[in-house]
């Protein structure tokens, strides 16, 4: 009883006589730890809030985008389909409105339901206000904080009857909008008494919200939606896009999967560099302390009491730790949840953290360190009396081998003395410069993987936007003679030339089988001219339209979709258009798609006069291409805004989602992949700071072991400025030996691990190239850290006295 009182003792003295060592190894496994709870609690958080909002939502198995408005006894009989539940319309248009204080008017969506109270399908939600009603309105969330809108606001529209001011009255969430600050419309909800201002017909719909009988497959989904849109196509109605939702799980699910992999592994990868430093830590105790252990051995003390009493610190250690990071990663997580599930439109209220989250933090942050420390605490409890109390505590690793003593004549031949000793203290314990350069090393890794995945992502998009060689692409929402539009935008400077596109709904199948899509949204016909100079796809297999595909069947598809349905360029695929008998065209070629994660309808090119036979003039286009002299998003604001009010002058109504400017594109897509990569590279710098934290306990315990050593310097005449400085160099050479390890291997793992994010998270193929940006940033930011994690190692150090010194 006296020795387990002495022992406790001895525990709390450890903890205690030496703080800086104490508070070191508590933050590097609080660090751990806050790493894996953050990020395994917003996984937890994100994908549960995704999937409860969404099942909230009643969403629709099946919805259908039409190209015009349909008669609702259309609707009742899509009902009457076997396997049709129930079914649910809704009406969106494109309207021209604007805000308070606005001088130029935008394009905007505008969504009617005839009873907002009673919604079966992509329920909307009432956040504040009222639902519109008379001639009062709503607007989306999204919508009203990106244009700063707020109740009682007016927006003005262009209506047919002109311009017509309505007040805000109430902010909704829709349950699958766009984000406008990646190019998504400001939505804006109107009740049916404002129907016909805006040119909505009676009893009509423009999308339609199916939901099948039980049990729900998607194979059986599938199957119904194509037997829905062969019904409107009898009834002369086209489907622009078909949207297939799973009931129990967000759409959003397939962005977070590939991330929360990664995020998987780099939480895990957290704690066990942390648990490295817990090692270096308690081999660097068990070193200090050898002689203490021999003491405790020739009084009677057991292996296992020894390593029952050092294991009892890390466990102490490893308890503090996790009180002060569980509270921490629940507040991590769930801001960084609610900022993340705020871009997807979905709240977060309350707080709230993840049970499972903290489950796994208290199982790895207790077992972990205990693990980590078992090594170096059974074999110091193993020592014999007489080796024990005999230990000078330098054995650890040093051993002075040919390549320790050609360096050090080289360093000695090469450098200045000062120099050359911080470079040979390097190798005094190679086990613990080999666990220490590890975690740098990693961190380096991520560091230039990520940054190489950021350029990457730039270069895809610049390669993108090479391809096209339009400045705006003009949608309209019904086709315009192509000798009205030339008038139009041929009075508009830069205007250098245009080109007329058209896009067809299209059901496409291989042997009699409806074929599956890549796309979310469905696949349209793009029917373009075979000698276009306005856009080339990057062609991955066969060719791409030529002049002598002119009035012949021939199609280029996605290489996705092709992979999807085992097609090869060269076989036949039969296509239905609308209300025309299928007809068999061949496959040409096939084109790398660049769509990202994001929802999109797949295009299918074709010849524009196999679609369209006869006079380019006569005919009635779907889109206007045109190239003009455009260098930054300034100049291209002014030409599109010109556009606009050209066409609205004269009547014609463009389609908010097929109208581009490409430089904004640009932007909307950076925006869209920012929040990911910037994520990503956060990781990358906790996990740089895990590795400052070990560099500094390296250092530091450094310090305690030669502490003699010190002291003799000092004998012999050197100032504290050495010995600070010797430390700093020491640091300096850490962080450069790892940033010359990293270098090699990160660009041996970039491309392969860049392009694999690309597709998991991203949802795209990427055009690599590595950075070299990043080899030069991660040079200064290693160094910095270096200098920084010394800094305090080396001051202790600079104030040991001589007499402190020896006696030690």
């Amino acid at each position: 009883m006296i020795f387990n009182a002495n022992l406790r003792q001895k525990v709390s003295a450890d903890l205690l006589a030496h703080k800086s060592r104490t508070l070191l190894a508590i933050s590097s496994i609080a660090t751990g730890l806050f790493v894996i709870g953050t990020l395994l609690g917003m996984m937890d958080l994100q994908l549960g809030g995704m999937d409860n909002a969404h099942r909230q939502s009643q969403p629709s198995h099946i919805s259908l985008m039409l190209k015009q408005d349909a008669d609702i006894a259309v609707a009742e009989t899509v009902r009457n389909i076997d396997g049709v539940a129930n079914i649910d319309t809704l009406t969106q248009i494109t309207a021209q409105f604007k805000t308070p204080g606005a001088t130029q008017s935008q394009t905007g969506t505008v969504l009617f339901r005839t009873d907002y109270q009673d919604q079966k399908y992509d329920r909307m939600t009432l956040l504040s206000g009222s639902f519109p009603r008379g001639k009062s309105i709503a607007v989306e969330r999204l919508s009203a904080r990106f244009a700063g809108l707020n109740s009682g606001d007016n927006i003005e529209f262009i209506t047919a009857n002109g311009a017509e001011k309505l007040a805000i009255n109430g902010i909704i969430r829709h349950p699958f909008v766009k984000p406008p600050a990646f190019g998504g419309p400001l939505h804006f909800f109107i009740a049916p008494e404002l129907a016909p201002v805006f040119g909505i017909p009676a009893h009509t719909f423009r999308q339609l919200l199916v939901q099948i009988k039980p049990p729900y497959s998607e194979e059986k989904t599938r199957h119904i939606a194509g037997e829905i849109r062969a019904k409107l196509a009898a009834s002369g109605i086209a489907v622009n896009a078909t949207l297939l939702q799973n009931p129990d799980r967000h759409w959003g699910r397939a962005i977070f999967s590939g991330i929360h992999l990664v995020l998987t592994v780099m939480a895990w990868a957290s704690l066990a560099l942390s648990s490295v430093l817990i090692l270096n830590t308690v081999a660097a105790l068990i070193t200090q302390q050898t002689d203490q252990i021999g003491i405790m051995k020739s009084l009677g003390a057991r292996r296992r009491t020894i390593a029952n009493l050092y294991l009892s610190e890390v466990f102490i250690l490893s308890l503090i730790a996790l009180l002060i990071a569980v509270p921490l990663s629940w507040a991590g997580a769930f801001y960084s949840s609610r900022w993340i599930l705020d871009v997807f439109n979905i709240g977060l209220n309350g707080f709230v953290y993840s049970s499972q989250a903290l489950y796994l933090m208290i199982a790895g942050g207790l077992l972990a360190p205990l693990l980590a420390a078992l090594w170096p605490v059974w074999k110091g409890a193993s020592m014999s009396v007489r080796q024990a109390i005999a230990s000078y505590g330098l054995g650890a690793d040093f051993v002075s081998r040919g390549f320790d003593r050609w360096l050090e004549r080289a360093a000695a031949a090469l450098l200045p003395t000062l120099y050359a000793v911080a470079l040979g203290n390097l190798l005094r314990r190679k086990a613990r410069l080999l666990w220490t350069q590890s975690v740098l090393i990693i961190a380096g890794v991520l560091f230039i993987v990520i940054m190489s995945l950021i350029a990457s992502i730039n270069l895809t998009l610049d390669n993108e936007l090479a391809r096209s060689r339009y400045a705006v692409r003009v949608g309209f929402t019904q086709d315009q003679p192509a000798e009205i539009v030339k008038d139009i935008v041929r009075n508009i400077p830069p205007t250098a030339a245009v080109e007329f596109w058209n896009r067809l709904p299209a059901e496409l199948f291989l042997r009699d089988k409806v074929i599956r899509q890549s796309g979310s949204l469905g696949v349209q016909m793009i029917a373009l001219p075979t000698d276009t100079s306005m856009y080339r796809p990057l062609i991955v297999a066969g060719r791409w339209l030529d002049r002598a595909d002119d009035r012949q069947n021939r199609l280029v598809i996605n290489a996705e979709t092709a992979e999807l349905n085992g097609i090869h360029v060269g076989d036949t695929l039969s296509a239905k258009l609308m209300q025309q008998p299928a007809h068999e065209w061949q496959v040409i070629g096939l084109y790398r798609w660049f769509a990202g994660s994001g929802y999109a309808v797949e295009p299918v090119y074709a010849p524009l006069s196999t679609i369209q036979p006869g006079n380019l003039n006569e005919r009635r286009h779907s889109f206007a291409l045109l190239s003009a002299d455009i260098h930054s998003l300034a100049e291209e604001k002014i030409y599109v805004d010109a556009l606009k009010t050209a066409f609205q002058q004269q009547h014609i109504k463009l389609d908010f989602y097929t109208t581009l400017a490409k430089l904004e594109q640009r932007q909307f897509a950076e925006n869209q992949f920012r929040p990911i990569t910037g994520m990503l590279l956060g990781l990358a710098v906790m996990i740089a700071v895990v590795g400052a934290i070990g560099l500094s306990g390296t250092l530091a315990i450094g310090v305690l072991q030669r502490t003699r050593e010190i002291g003799v310097l000092r004998a012999i005449g050197a100032s504290s400025s050495a010995i600070f400085k010797l430390f700093i160099l020491e640091g300096l050479f850490h962080g450069l030996l790892a940033w010359l390890i990293s270098i090699p291997a990160a660009f041996l793992v970039a491309e392969p691990l860049a392009k694999k994010l690309g597709t998991t998270m991203l949802g795209i193929h990427l055009d690599f190239v590595f950075s070299l940006l990043s080899a030069g940033s991660w040079l200064g930011f290693v160094l910095m850290l270096a200098v920084l994690a010394a800094y305090l190692p080396a001051r202790n150090a600079s104030r040991i006295a001589v007499r402190a010194g020896l006696s030690y």
